[in-house]
């Protein structure tokens, strides 16, 4: 495995899904112009043995590189969480917030407002006598 992805088990899938994308990525590029290719390849050869030097240990300590330290076996797992009995709390507390809620508004005067909400066919004739004045005033400028 690559350093530093010891004890992930997502890790060896990673690990294989990059090595198949590094290889069909060769037949899908070589119908690009053929500098980007050559530079790809060179580029990519250069990249894969500058890390297997890197990984020699000899080379490591000549470089001064430190050891990576080894994960420790057991990691403490977090407890699971069921999904149902947490959506079911929270439902359960929107419920007593809301119901709270609307005891303190009936408890408290409401003030009555003695303007109405317009209907939407008010708003759309008032929209379309405006248009209407907008149209005149512009009709009256072109004179």
């Amino acid at each position: 495995m690559q350093d530093g992805m010891e004890g992930k088990p997502a890790a060896a899938s990673k690990k294989i899904v990059s090595s198949v994308l590094a290889v069909l990525t060769v037949p899908f590029t070589m119908n690009f112009p053929k500098a980007i290719f050559c530079y790809w390849i060179t580029s990519n050869l250069f990249s894969i043995s500058y890390g297997l030097v890197l990984k020699a240990p000899g080379v490591k300590k000549a470089l001064g590189i430190p050891k990576i330290p080894d994960q420790p076996a057991a990691t403490a797992r977090r407890p699971s969480i069921n999904l149902y009995s947490v959506l079911k709390k929270t439902l359960q507390q929107a419920r007593t917030a809301a119901e709270e809620e609307s005891a303190s508004v009936s408890a408290a005067p409401t003030k009555v407002s003695n303007r109405s909400t317009p209907s939407s066919s008010a708003i759309n004739q008032r929209i379309k006598h405006l248009e209407k004045q907008v149209k005149g005033k512009n009709n009256n400028k072109k004179r």
